[in-house]
């Protein structure tokens, strides 16, 4: 099973930095998860949201905005406003960071709000230069963009996120040709994973902070958890390894 550092190790870390994609990898995470953006000036960076304010101390959509601009910007956490490791990075930077470590690296293309004309091409070109295609997944909520994927490379692998029920998600899955579904915590069945499963689709989940719940899914065998702790998480999955061993 994948413990994938829900951008970076979040919980402890300002999210989607290098510090806590370092500290991810270090405590344990077996994967990364991070998100892409475009830039005005067309550079691809990494966090989650369309707008900087939250993580950042700043105000303005990614797309609004010069990645000079957005590199000005200092982190928002107090007790990381200096630290030099702690701005939006390029994609090329994180793939510069992860090209030599033995992780799946899970990129979430966000394209579900805002269209980035050409983001699918230019991420997977990244993808090919850096030689880290075996090790990537491509996530999105949008399913045009996961089929554009597929287009691109049909080779390349991709995982659909969904937060609200569907009935028909493994039949939907197929029709996108995707390698995963990527379902919210709160529509994660026994009876899902089963079926995902039989027709060779994985399972991840996300976003998972309780130790009671990966546990649960630890036992469900899903093949990958999203979380803020990877620590955590990793604790838990070496618990399980020394308990099947007894």
């Amino acid at each position: 099973m994948i413990n994938f550092a829900h951008r970076g190790a979040s919980g402890d870390y300002p999210e989607n930095t290098l510090i806590a994609f370092k500290e991810g990898i270090r405590c344990g995470g077996t994967g990364l998860e991070f998100d892409v953006h475009q830039t005005k000036d067309g550079e691809l960076v990494v966090i989650h949201d369309e707008d900087v304010e939250r993580t950042m101390q700043g105000k303005g959509l990614i797309k609004d905005l010069t990645l000079d601009e957005i590199r000005a910007f200092k982190c928002r956490k107090a007790r990381f406003v200096d630290h030099e490791e702690c701005y939006v990075p390029k994609l090329e930077e994180v793939l510069e960071l992860v090209k030599e470590q033995e992780i799946t690296i899970n990129i979430e293309l966000k394209t579900d709000v805002i269209s980035y004309f050409g983001m699918e091409e230019e991420v997977i070109e990244l993808i090919q230069r850096y030689g880290v295609k075996h090790k990537v997944l491509l996530s999105s909520f949008n399913p045009q963009s996961l089929k554009k994927c597929k287009e691109i490379d049909a080779t390349i692998k991709t995982g659909f996120l969904y937060h609200q029920p569907m009935e028909q998600i493994i039949e939907y899955a197929k029709t996108l040709r995707v390698d995963a579904i990527h379902p919210h915590l709160k529509l994660v069945t026994k009876d899902l994973i089963e079926k995902a499963h039989q027709n060779q689709l994985d399972v991840n989940v996300y976003t998972v902070n309780s130790p009671i719940h990966m546990r649960e899914l630890i036992r469900a065998e899903v093949d990958g958890i999203f979380t803020d702790y990877p620590s955590l998480l990793n604790e838990i999955i070496e618990e399980n390894k020394l308990k099947s061993l007894v």
